[in-house]
């Protein structure tokens, strides 16, 4: 296997992951993102970080629950060996509901039962409940518990990430434009670069090379208090959607789910932000004397199907599509281009994630 020269244009998590993988791999790393190191404008930066492959079975196709396990095996296996501490658990997902929503959790509890994987679900009745989430006893008369399931915090992995990157000898170019791409060649600031391989992963900005591309957005809040303490993430079925609230170091808790048609930017709306913070204040009440940390919006990239695609154009590979399974599912992307870059080899299991270029997905310019 040889070492490559690869441009990786996109420091969100997929285009993190790929030069981390990439670069483990023995190639020579140029990583170039159009904003600061901070990368507070990337949608990856507002993330939840949610690792849990069965519960998104209440939306999510089969496939992305297989995906999503192998890859929160390789999360486990990565976080440990990166340069600055990551906060990850594993220990599950606990999902309520109150009695007007329990269809919405039995549908669940149906689908993780049909799609093959019941042995990773388990019904809990009061008492039970009361036992594996004691700020919870008395609150629901039962649950699901989901495991292995997991999250893992943005604030923590991107900074360890591209320290990692630094670290190992990766060249970082933040604050730096890319005009535009081609196969095995970038241009910025007028000036033509070479490489083996570009990676476009860019998100929302690919979107004239990709013209199915769209944006779905998504609202969280964070929240702040010592009055709440949970094990796990709990989901908490909603008319409209499952809500997650996430236990995150410092007395702090993420709340969300929300995805809206619309790549609008714009700050939250009062409606979401009300349904998110009633949630809240029905699982606990205690979260009504909560401090609000954050209110944030993002734009996830997606695809008609709502699954991640990796599109080739000869040394040009475009890694897009992952909506709301960044976190979940960027590892197995990872594993996938590195497979075929070092090896040209495709690994079976993600074979459905290949899409050969197409006279609309061409270069941006020869």
């Amino acid at each position: 296997m040889g070492s490559y020269q690869i441009a990786v244009i996109g420091a969100g998590i997929t285009g993190l992951t790929q030069a981390l993988w990439l670069q483990r791999q023995g190639h020579q790393i140029s990583l170039f993102d159009r904003g600061s190191e901070r990368l507070d404008q990337h949608c990856s930066h507002v993330g939840a970080g949610m690792l849990a492959p069965y519960c998104e079975l209440s939306e999510a196709e089969d496939i992305v629950a297989q995906w999503g396990a192998a890859a929160l095996k390789l999360w486990q296996a990565v976080a440990p060996t990166l340069a600055l501490p990551v906060h990850l658990t594993c220990a599950g997902t606990l999902v309520v509901a109150h009695h007007r929503d329990r269809a919405g959790l039995q549908q669940l509890a149906d689908r993780v039962q049909h799609a093959g994987f019941g042995a990773h679900s388990q019904w809990l009745r009061r008492a039970e409940l009361g036992a594996l989430e004691p700020e919870l006893e008395g609150r629901f008369a039962e649950g699901l518990y989901v495991a292995p399931e997991g999250e893992i915090d943005p604030r923590s992995l991107l900074p360890a990430l591209v320290e990692t990157l630094r670290q190992q000898g990766a060249t970082l170019h933040f604050m730096t434009e890319v005009e535009a791409l081609a196969p095995g060649a970038i241009q910025v600031r007028g000036v033509r670069q070479t490489f083996d391989w570009v990676l476009d992963c860019r998100g929302l900005a690919a979107r004239d090379p990709i013209s199915e591309l769209r944006g779905v957005r998504g609202e969280i809040i964070t929240l702040c208090t010592s009055e709440v303490q949970l094990r796990r993430p709990i989901r908490m079925m909603h008319p409209r959607y499952p809500l997650y609230i996430v236990p995150r170091p410092g007395n702090r808790f993420v709340v969300g789910a929300t995805s809206l048609e619309s790549d609008s930017l714009r700050p939250a709306t009062v409606r979401s932000s009300l349904e998110l913070l009633s949630a809240a204040y029905a699982l606990h009440p205690a979260f009504a004397e909560a401090e609000i940390v954050e209110m944030n919006t993002q734009c996830r990239p997606a695809l008609p199907d709502h699954l991640p695609r990796i599109i080739q154009d000869e040394r040009l590979l475009r890694i897009n599509g992952l909506y709301r399974h960044g976190y979940l599912l960027s590892p197995v992307l990872a594993e996938t281009v590195a497979a075929w870059i070092g090896e040209q080899r495709r690994l079976p299991e993600t074979t459905q994630l290949w899409q050969s270029t197409s006279p609309a997905l061409a270069g941006e310019w020869a």
